[in-house]
């Protein structure tokens, strides 16, 4: 489901989150930088960290302002409150650990995909996302797998809502091309993405739905020169196996 959008907005409200945004991608920053990024006054921007600040949601460090944990609460409630379900979590570390890959869990929100859960074998390192990154569906092979789980009308409508922005040169852009693309998904059961999100990652991945009916998918990312021949297709294989399984068993625990 995407977001109506109102009529009419709380400009405020946006600002004090385009600074929290701004905060987050510099990693902290001082107020002479706050007001040249976000184009507001000196006063503005003060008033705005002053009372950020008060509310635990900003930390003041010898000038130099970063995000607060208060919002580790939020955020800890908000994952919570997706229905994390202890076999989702399971499945999760058990590919990893039979695929000796970096495995994720994503799910979608609003039309866009948040990064929930990973799992890395021992040994191996994360190539690519975070917990609690926010991500285009269309760039990487999870979201695409969680698109294809939906009509294209749907599809059509996120794409409209949230644009086919390229991040790469390889990034589908066009709508047409992605519902294609989409539609071999469908067929084969698993999504392959490669450079899309970044130049040199490949990811592959299968989508499922939950018994609240909410999308999300599991999937790996990795190198490219680490999948040579027709590894990609393998691992989809194998995955379309194990994300069947769970899907099965979380259908039965929602009756």
């Amino acid at each position: 489901m995407l977001a109506n959008t109102p009529s009419r907005q709380v400009k405020s409200v946006r600002t004090a989150f385009e600074l929290i945004n701004r905060l987050q991608a510099l990693g902290g920053a001082t107020p002479a930088q706050l007001t040249e990024e976000l184009d507001l006054s000196k006063s503005s921007v003060h008033n705005y960290l002053a009372t950020l600040e008060m509310e635990g949601y900003l930390v003041n460090d010898g000038g130099t302002y970063r995000l607060g944990l208060r919002f580790l609460t939020h955020g800890t409630a908000a994952k919570n409150m997706t229905g994390i379900k202890r076999s989702v979590v399971g499945t999760v570390q058990a590919v990893a650990d039979e695929l000796a890959q970096s495995t994720w869990w994503v799910t979608e929100e609003l039309g866009r995909g948040y990064f929930i859960e990973n799992a890395t074998p021992e040994g191996a390192t994360t190539t690519y996302g975070r917990v609690g990154k926010r991500s285009y569906l269309h760039t990487h092979a999870l979201g695409k797998a969680i698109l294809a789980g939906a009509s294209d009308e749907y599809v059509e409508r996120v794409a409209d809502h949230h644009g086919l922005p390229g991040q790469t040169r390889r990034t589908t852009t066009d709508v047409g091309d992605l519902l294609v693309e989409l539609e071999a998904v469908r067929e084969r059961g698993f999504a392959v993405s490669e450079g899309e999100a970044v130049l040199g990652i490949l990811s592959v991945g299968v989508g499922f739905r939950d018994a609240d009916d909410r999308r999300h998918a599991i999937g790996v990312f990795g190198h490219s020169r680490n999948f040579a021949g027709n590894h990609p297709e393998n691992l989809g294989e194998r995955l379309v196996e194990t994300v069947g399984d769970l899907e099965q068993r979380l259908q039965n625990e929602g009756k």
